[in-house]
């Protein structure tokens, strides 16, 4: 009997150790496959930036050019939050992208087109931007829960020129737009342009054109969301 309780000792001890060196392989592999999809991503977003750079021989002035979706604050690719920053102002094309990987490992990466690599940490240091307080205010009412918002509709009408730029579709035509106003309370709380497929309102597909946020405290905050109209690129700049 002792002897048949060693041997399934030394079987189950062998189980063990065999489930945790899958463990260690699988979680290996994942972090590998992480690491070189995220890798991919930077590299097509850098290559798409110098693209451009020898193309037109500039930066571009807002990422909407090279057909990146906005969000509030930044732009995003695949989940991924980017931000663009001229580092030489009597230079056209030097510049550090700002990588935020948000899915797989919250982390930040910095990629300066001078030395023409990564770095794995914030790298440069920058000024916030000058219009920090209207992101943050903008922020505040965007995020709001939705569900407890009444939606006003106005305006409706089919769509026939404007294409949005988003991030899992880089350009997609609604086949509506309206004009929405977000109340809380009966408080204006968010209003601007949408685009939606009519089925689906109002979980429609973006906003477009210049909106307007109300913080409840007598703000209003501003916000250009860049799309085309015709074929044609609107947009504001980042700057």
């Amino acid at each position: 009997m002792k002897q048949r309780h060693k041997i399934i000792g030394i079987i189950a001890g062998a189980i063990i150790i065999l489930f945790l060196i899958a463990l260690y392989i699988i979680g290996t592999k994942m972090g590998f496959s992480a690491k070189r999809y995220r890798e991919m991503d930077q590299s097509e977003i850098v290559a798409r930036i110098d693209n451009y750079i020898n193309k037109n021989g500039r930066l571009p002035a807002s990422l909407s050019e090279l057909g990146f979706e906005q969000t509030p604050g930044f732009y995003c690719y695949k989940g991924n939050t980017l931000n663009l920053i001229k580092t030489h102002w009597d230079s056209e094309n030097e510049y550090v992208l700002e990588f935020w990987d948000h899915d797989r490992a919250p982390k930040t990466w910095q990629y300066s087109s001078e030395y023409k690599k990564w770095f794995d940490h914030e790298y440069f240091e920058f000024e916030p931007p000058i219009n920090i307080d209207t992101i943050r205010g903008i922020y505040k009412v965007y995020y709001s829960p939705r569900d407890e918002m009444q939606i006003d509709i106005d305006s409706l009408r089919k769509n026939e020129n404007i294409t949005l730029l988003l991030d899992y579709d880089r350009e997609k035509k609604g086949d509506s737009l309206a004009y929405l106003k977000f109340l809380s309370c009966d408080t204006l709380r968010m209003e601007g342009w949408v685009a939606f497929n009519s089925h689906q309102l109002p979980q429609y597909l973006k906003e477009f054109g210049m909106w307007k946020y109300y913080d409840g405290e007598g703000n209003c905050y501003r916000k250009f969301w860049n799309y085309k109209q015709n074929g044609k690129l609107l947009y504001e700049t980042d700057r």
